[in-house]
């Protein structure tokens, strides 16, 4: 049963074109799951994840994966261990077993989002992490493997707590 299109605002940005301008909506086969943050704490931050936070989170779910049947797309958003100004937030997804942990950083602007390091030539915009997470849940998210250099992609799919 296909639900009408739903509105994710993000904007794409390219050296070419200095305007942001919105993708076309796609339609969604059906109501995935809800971010694990929300959009108030997006805006607001939450408090500094400790680092053993930050290894039980996700690291739990691959461990367990052969046993408790966990899957690749399970995500969830802490707080950054990293610049706080900046990268308040960390995406962690779970993908073949592996853990990619993707910070999140706060635009100068104060107002957008972005995923991954700074200096890339095409990134998409975000107006918050909640957005954000909403977007790739319907659009696949490119995850680089940096021992590899593969590169692989998923939605995200099943959110987990921090």
């Amino acid at each position: 049963m296909l639900s009408p299109a739903v509105l994710v605002p993000a904007f794409t940005q390219t050296l070419s074109s200095p305007v942001l301008t919105a993708p076309v909506p796609l339609p969604r086969i059906s109501m995935g799951p809800r971010p694990t943050i929300t959009p108030q704490e997006a805006q607001n931050g939450a408090s500094k994840a400790t680092s053993e936070e930050r290894r039980t989170s996700l690291s739990s779910v691959a461990a367990t994966q052969n046993t408790s049947g966990a899957q690749d797309g399970a995500y969830t958003v802490r707080p950054s261990s990293g610049p706080r100004g900046t990268q308040p937030f960390t995406l962690a997804v779970l993908l073949h077993g592996r853990v990619f942990n993707i910070p999140i950083r706060r635009l100068a602007d104060g107002r957008h989002y972005a995923l991954g390091r700074e200096g890339r030539n095409h990134e998409e915009l975000f107006s918050s992490v909640a957005a954000m997470v909403q977007h790739y849940m319907q659009h696949p998210l490119p995850l680089l493997d940096r021992q590899s250099g593969s590169r692989q992609l998923t939605c995200l799919l099943f959110p987990t707590k921090p």
